[in-house]
């Protein structure tokens, strides 16, 4: 589903990314590892158009996306749930899911993913009136996430969902994760800190390290390894 090739990116004279390459295959979740730094939101932002690659390209269904802008690639079937949720705070929970839906015209199936969106997360439809900057953190990422599927994306882009959340509430945004990729059939290309929760769901994980893939296998193999466990596991 998802080709990126060759992709080197900078932030003006800072380089970013150095000749990523990696592949998602449909229906499949792929997770990115790697510390604060390396390189693992500038791979999403460059997927998603919010930054151009200086080198390389991605392809997204046998298209080139590289060169399209972030509106566009949204219209393809790509959803990009940013690090730090970058919630419209002063619109209730209704407005941002709405705001979601913005490239679609489809009214019936806006009101159907709406539905859908508060069965996913039943906080959600409670608070439904209420504005997103006094939701709790993981009722932020709960919005953050349902507002990324009301474009109906065949690949969702999730960066650091578990980002200062309880474990708790890191396990049901796990689950929840996991279901949608399951039940909806939506491919999930995610950035986590949390090695060992990302692993545990994902069937293919890249590592990351200053900009460049130093390490890719299946996610249970990755579990398994050494430098791995020691580096981003803990033990």
């Amino acid at each position: 589903m998802l080709k990126v090739s060759s992709v080197s990116a900078a932030y003006g004279p800072i380089r970013a990314l150095h000749d990523v390459s990696l592949e998602v295959g449909e229906g499949q979740i792929v997770t990115l590892l790697g510390a604060n730094g390396a390189g693992k939101s500038s791979t999403l932002r460059v997927i998603s158009g919010v930054i151009r690659p200086t080198s390389g390209s991605v392809e997204f269904l046998g298209q080139r996306i590289h060169h399209r802008s972030p509106e566009k690639i949204v219209s393809l079937g790509i959803s990009h749930v940013p690090e730090g949720r970058e919630l419209f705070t002063e619109l209730t929970v209704a407005e941002n899911l709405s705001l979601g839906a913005y490239t679609r015209r489809d009214r019936d199936g806006i009101r159907q993913d709406l539905d859908r969106a508060y069965q996913y997360f039943p906080l959600l439809a409670q608070r439904r009136e209420q504005h997103a900057g006094s939701l709790s953190g993981g009722e932020q990422q709960m919005l953050a996430i349902a507002r990324g599927l009301m474009s109906r994306p065949r690949l969702l882009l999730l960066d650091e969902p578990s980002l200062g959340l309880a474990p708790l509430v890191v396990k049901e945004i796990f689950k929840i994760i996991d279901t949608i990729n399951r039940e909806e059939k939506v491919t999930i290309l995610l950035v986590e800190q949390n090695a060992s929760m990302a692993l545990s769901i994902a069937a293919y994980a890249y590592v990351l390290e200053t900009g460049r893939i130093v390490l890719a296998d299946t996610g249970s193999a990755l579990k398994d390894n050494e430098t791995v466990r020691r580096s981003y596991l803990g033990y």
